[in-house]
């Protein structure tokens, strides 16, 4: 079986090429693909390729795009960090994913299904199809990358990217930079900008706290089963996860986003 795995992130393809060796043993590779211009020319190329895994987001934009360039007759296995009530639309084309972080059993059930195919040359990509889908997991969808500060009499741009944590007191939401600048925030609640803000980036620790990961220097184990969070800048109090999130919070400081 030749597989073709097209993923923006170095470390997660290599992962996923390690566990599908060890499940197919006579599994090869045509390489890995980390953007959508380079995939469309393969493609094109009408490559003896089995099967791909194709992440949904990658560095250059959505992956459904390759889909409006070129026919893809091969089977797909999609690779999502979304969570699994946003990609239900994959049942109605009988579309195969994997959440990330990706798990060896996930990875083998999704193979013995490809091999259960009777026909692995699948249809090419039905547009309306995929169209939905991109709807629905957020592939029409883009996060927040700037804010509009307020400052006396003048809005100044700042990146989210410069934006080490976001914090709620007395009603204020404010920003602190990297160079622990703070800035108050025209949105009214933490809610809203969790809302707008690219999950894989930005994490809710608490009630007051949203932080940029970033901005995470070091986790210690606290009283209680919770988690002490150590912030570079370092906030005005103790940044605590509780219990009942800490494995949450070690899922998402530990996937490949």
């Amino acid at each position: 079986m030749k597989i073709l795995i097209i993923e923006d992130e170095e470390r997660a393809a290599a992962q996923l090429q390690d566990m599908a060796r060890e499940i197919i043993g006579d599994a090869t590779f045509a390489g890995t693909i980390d953007n959508i211009e380079d995939a469309v020319d393969f493609l094109t190329s009408r490559p003896d390729i089995d099967l791909i895994f194709l992440d949904i987001h990658l560095s250059d934009g959505s992956s459904f795009e390759i889909f409006k360039e070129v026919n893809v007759d091969i089977p797909v296995i999609f690779t999502t960090a979304y969570d699994q009530y946003a990609i239900r639309a994959f049942d109605v084309n009988s579309i195969d994913y994997l959440l990330k972080p990706i798990r060896k059993e996930k990875l083998q059930q999704a193979i013995q299904k490809f091999l259960r195919l009777e026909n692995k040359r699948q249809p090419a990509m039905n547009e309306a199809v995929l169209e939905k889908i991109a709807q629905m997991i957020g592939g029409a969808k883009k996060f927040k990358q700037n804010f509009l500060v307020p400052h006396k009499d003048r809005l100044i741009p700042v990146s989210a990217d410069e934006i080490a944590f976001f914090d709620i007191a007395g009603g204020v939401v404010t920003g602190t930079k990297f160079d622990n600048k703070k800035m108050p925030m025209e949105e009214k609640s933490l809610e809203e900008l969790s809302e707008v803000l690219d999950p894989a980036r930005f994490y809710r620790v608490n009630r007051r706290y949203l932080v940029n990961r970033k901005a995470i220097r070091e986790i210690e184990y606290y009283f209680n089963g919770r988690l002490f969070v150590r912030l570079f800048p370092e906030p005005e109090e103790k940044v605590l996860i509780s219990k009942a999130k800490a494995g949450n919070f070690k899922e998402w400081m530990g996937s490949d986003h």
